[in-house]
This record gives structure tokens, C-alpha cells and sequence, in this order.
């Protein structure tokens, strides 16, 4: 009758673990990290899975003609962007994969929650016929979970 889909149990020791390994990517990624706006996210040119053998024959392209290259074309800089896109990908993938994993675990307890909530406030309500003391409980959980409140007709005055 009840649902358990998840039941991790951490222990303080393992938040702590959790927040600093958390701390451990912000400390090490320091001020290199950069933070967009959603307008800039939205409209900054980007390399996808279609263009990123462009991206990396144009990067090997430009290494050999480096000296044919305008002096402001950073030519290293691409080399390196190049590299830490490559290095970060897979990390960002492993980290995505991680955080769906942590936001199903949470949804699932939340469900837990929610479910088994429900089903105990039920019984709280039959107990509530049969033991009075129960009206203050009962009352102030239906004063907490209210649904969307009833849309009242305003009548039109002619």
C-alpha cells in the first residue's frame, strides 16, 4: 500500500562528501569558468556534432598556416579552446548523466513523500471519527494542502 521508491538514507558525512566534491569543480574551474546570460546562450555561435569536423580540420588547418594568419587571430588560443572543449565534454557528459540521476532520486523521494503522505492523512481522517483529539490535526492539514481555490462567477450587473 505505501511506495518506497528510493530510500538513500545519507548521512551527514556523505553531504558533506556530496557539497564538497561540489566545491571541489567551483575551486578548480576558479574565475576560468564563465557564466552566460540566457540572451547570450541563446545567440552565441556554437559547435555541434555537425560542425565540430569542421571545427577540428579548420583548427589543424590554421596550425599549419599559423604564419599565413592575420597577427589578432589567435591561433594558440583556438588550439587550447579546442583542447579544453575536448577534455570538458566527456566530463560534462559524465556530470549531466550524474545530475539526471540525483533529479530522478530526488523526484522519486519526493514521490515517496507526497504518496505516503496522502495515504496516512486517509487513515488520519477515519481515526479522526473515532478520536476527536484528531480535529486539530486533520484541520490544519487541510488548511496546508488546498487545491487551486473554486473560481467564484462574478454575476454582470445590466
Amino acid at each position: 500500500m505505501s511506495q518506497n521508491l528510493a530510500n538513500i538514507a545519507l548521512t551527514p558525512a556523505e553531504i558533506t562528501i556530496l557539497n564538497g566534491a561540489l566545491q571541489t569543480i567551483r575551486t578548480t574551474l576558479g574565475t576560468r569558468a564563465v557564466s552566460l546570460t540566457p540572451d547570450q546562450r541563446k545567440n552565441l555561435v556554437k559547435m555541434g556534432d555537425n560542425t565540430r569536423i569542421f571545427c577540428q580540420q579548420a583548427v589543424t588547418g590554421l596550425q599549419q598556416n599559423s604564419g599565413s594568419m592575420p597577427p589578432d587571430l589567435d591561433i594558440p588560443g583556438l588550439v587550447q579552446d579546442f583542447a579544453d572543449y575536448t577534455a570538458l565534454e566527456t566530463f560534462v557528459a559524465e556530470y549531466e548523466a550524474v545530475g539526471e540521476l540525483l533529479d530522478d532520486t530526488l523526484k522519486a523521494i519526493s514521490s515517496d513523500v507526497m504518496t505516503n503522505s496522502i495515504i496516512g492523512v486517509s487513515f488520519l481522517k477515519t481515526l479522526n471519527k473515532i478520536n476527536p483529539a484528531l480535529d486539530t490535526l486533520v484541520g490544519a492539514l487541510k488548511t496546508v494542502r488546498r487545491r487551486k481555490p473554486v473560481k467564484t462567477v462574478t454575476p454582470l450587473v445590466a
